[in-house]
């Protein structure tokens, strides 16, 4: 079995039947007082709700970046969520500082399943923070980002909500992003990517390592073909360095009040310029470039693009990728090793077509499947959110402006209403009949809506040829499976304590 590393977290053991098991272990970093946390692990609005309680119990102020204001405002007023929104909305009573964080932390997923069961589809999780569990409730708030709710507000913006402007940028860049990420458009790169996946996986062979430390690497390598004509070494470690202190600062972003100095914010600003520092020559560049990369399209477009939304479409679009992608990566690489019979019907199907120059979906269907099953088993971004910048009806209860709504799609993917097919079996198989496998909006391993993930085709074909090639090419060892943890970190859902080793079929 592999130790834990300074990443671990040891909790929700993992069973092969696909549910979330019992608790595991908690590692030594959780086992702290009450006064400073463990809140580091805990989603930023979930974190910061047992913040406010803890303020309150306090007698002090919350921190500012709870602070935060309409889309188009960009001031500093604060908003107030109503206490109505405590009296009316049901949940768990007292909220989860007062007698629930240690059942929280024990099992994330399984506590907010028994509120699920215990208070309904849309239940308050403390004051500020709802939880909705039903579909198409989830699907209606997605649906109306930019309108009714904005994403979750960044702590290193001080807690505000994007100005109208920003929102309108940033969906200019998803725009000019779109035809590059778009299942279409990855034929034409296919080979580049096939060929970045099989040195990253062929560079393993022979060693231990823990896939939730490579992974980051190996799916921005696989990912820079649809970005660049050629490699980039510099680029990689701009968006690994930025990816990195990003993720650390999120779990660590409630511990320090946004007004004070912070070296972690320091550090995300400084690594946001690297990768802008990259990027800019290459645009400026006259080498060619290649209608069928990012970096192309944008130098192809008849007017100046603006250099935000350049950088916007270049560098955040595959900074956005990493950790989903590659928290998914660690499970394929999971399930291949928990499931040899999966494993054989890949590596049977990838035989037999060896040399895939289309569509991944349609010359591997069954190994479509399996990636497509991996995610909903383990969704990579097992709890996301939206912040309400109005009052909303959700079902019959009316969520007040200034509420935190958090959605789980583990949760969704993993209820027995929506999946008729015991939803707590992995089972690849029920990918491929003719009809969809689930109730409507059931499954968002990306998300839905004006800010759902552009790329969730190329994520499926990039995991779909990385089971292919360990199953044809490699032997795949992952000792002591049964002691292998889910850890519901506050981004994503990874695998640990997990150890591989891949050497030469």
């Amino acid at each position: 079995m592999g130790a834990h590393t300074s990443r671990d977290r040891g909790k929700g053991a993992i069973r092969k039947d696909g549910g979330h098991g019992e608790a595991g272990q908690a590692c030594p970093r959780h086992a702290q007082g009450a006064d400073e946390g463990p809140l580091h692990h805990l989603p930023p609005p979930l974190a910061e709700a047992v913040a406010r309680c803890r303020a309150r119990a306090e007698n002090e102020p919350a921190p500012r970046h709870f602070r935060a204001c309409r889309p188009g405002g960009g001031g500093r007023a604060a908003f107030q969520v109503s206490q109505r929104s405590k009296e009316t909305i049901p949940g768990p009573r007292g909220g989860i500082l007062a007698r629930h964080l240690t059942a929280y932390e024990a099992d994330p997923a399984g506590f907010l399943d028994d509120c699920r069961r215990r208070y309904g589809d849309v239940f308050r999780f403390d004051t500020g923070v709802v939880v909705v569990t039903d579909p198409d409730l989830v699907a209606e708030v997605l649906a109306r980002t930019n309108r009714d709710s904005v994403p979750n507000a960044n702590p290193l913006q001080g807690g505000r909500f994007p100005t109208a402007e920003q929102t309108r940028r940033w969906m200019d860049a998803r725009q000019l992003a779109a035809p590059t990420l778009r299942s279409a458009a990855l034929p034409a790169r296919l080979p580049a990517v096939r060929g970045a996946l099989a040195a990253d996986l062929d560079a393993l062979d022979g060693t231990w390592f823990d896939p939730s430390e490579v992974c980051w690497a190996i799916c921005v390598r696989a990912l820079l073909p649809l970005y660049l004509p050629d490699e980039s070494p510099a680029l990689v470690d701009a968006v690994l360095a930025s990816f990195d202190a990003a993720r650390d600062t999120a779990e660590a972003a409630v511990r320090v009040p946004s007004w004070m100095p912070s070296r972690l914010r320091r550090r995300v600003r400084d690594a946001d310029q690297r990768v802008r520092d990259t990027i800019v020559p290459m645009l400026g560049d006259g080498a060619p470039a290649g209608t069928d990369t990012m970096l192309g399209h944008i130098r192809s477009q008849p007017g100046a693009v603006p250099g935000d939304i350049a950088m916007g479409a270049m560098g955040f679009t595959l900074l956005g990728a990493i950790g989903t992608m590659g928290a998914a990566w660690c499970w394929i690489l999971y399930y291949l090793a928990a499931h040899p019979e999966v494993a054989d019907r890949v590596r049977e199907e990838a035989t037999a077509a060896p040399d895939v120059s289309g569509d991944p979906a349609r010359a591997l269907p069954y190994t479509w499947a399996f990636a497509q099953e991996v995610l909903r088993a383990r969704p990579p971004a097992w709890l996301l959110g939206r912040d309400a910048v109005t009052s909303v009806t959700l079902g019959d209860v009316e969520v007040p402006a200034g509420t935190a709504i958090m959605f789980s799609p583990y949760l969704l993917h993993h209820d027995e209403r929506w999946w008729p097919d015991d939803p707590q079996r992995f089972a690849p198989e029920r990918w491929l009949g003719a009809g969809r496998p689930h109730a409507p909006g059931a499954y968002l391993p990306f998300a839905s809506g004006p800010r759902g993930c552009l790329g969730s085709h190329l994520g499926l074909a990039v995991l779909a040829l990385t089971a292919a090639h360990i199953a044809t090419r490699k032997r795949l060892e992952v000792p002591g499976l049964d002691a292998v943890t889910t850890y519901f970190g506050p981004s994503t859902l990874t695998p640990s304590g997990m150890r591989a080793r891949l050497t030469p079929r």
